[in-house]
């Protein structure tokens, strides 16, 4: 079993005011701090093989905050949504790779243990999709075996990996994840968020 990350991180955040992914988390950029999620130091952690951050707005400026050993990739269709930031990383798998874990930049309040379930259920389960519930809904971070590749690699707009959950309902595991509700999109969501330290590692 080989998986692959794919962190989503390429929107403008306009609702933000300024560029989000370079917020301060307890004395480091979000980017950095939702990557620690993943990784170990400076590899990933156990299940995951490989992974890229999937760029695009304020590419420059962030690749400077990256630790070296992580991929960076930037993509040119990133102001026609995060549909089309992900189909285009889609290339990026390798022929045998056999699952692809998706997930985004701001969401903080995740942690490395949370993902070793999600990773765990995977090994247990890989014909089936592993996905975080959350707010009645299931969503990403989600983990998807390879067959659903192609679809994936045809998303548009904003239509991201929510929309094939939703079109797979059947095939979805939901691993219950309340933290994976807090994502960040304006300075307010995050100052709100720090206020519940209890939720940021």
């Amino acid at each position: 079993m080989k998986t692959e990350l794919i962190m989503l991180a390429a929107g403008q955040s306009k609702r933000f005011n300024g560029i989000k992914q370079l917020a301060d988390i307890q004395g480091q950029p979000m980017i950095c701090h939702c990557l620690s999620h993943y990784c170990q130091g400076d590899k990933w952690i156990n299940g995951i093989t490989n992974g890229y951050v999937v760029l695009g707005s304020n590419a420059e400026s962030i690749c400077k905050v990256l630790p070296a050993n992580i991929n960076q990739f930037v993509v040119d269709s990133w102001p026609l949504g995060m549909g089309h930031s992900l189909a285009q990383s889609i290339q990026l798998i390798a022929n045998d790779t056999t699952h692809i874990l998706i997930c985004l930049a701001d969401q903080v309040a995740l942690n490395q243990q949370l993902i070793l379930k999600m990773l765990e259920q995977t090994s247990r389960f890989p014909n089936h999709i592993i996905a975080a519930s959350y707010a009645n809904k299931v969503g990403v971070p989600a983990i998807f075996p390879r067959q659903y590749l192609s679809e994936l690699a045809q998303m548009t707009g904003d239509n991201g990996a929510k929309s094939l959950l939703q079109k797979y309902s059947q095939q979805v595991l939901a691993v219950d994840m309340p933290e994976a509700a807090f994502d960040i999109d304006t300075i307010e969501d995050l100052n709100a968020l720090l206020v519940k330290s209890r939720y940021v590692e």
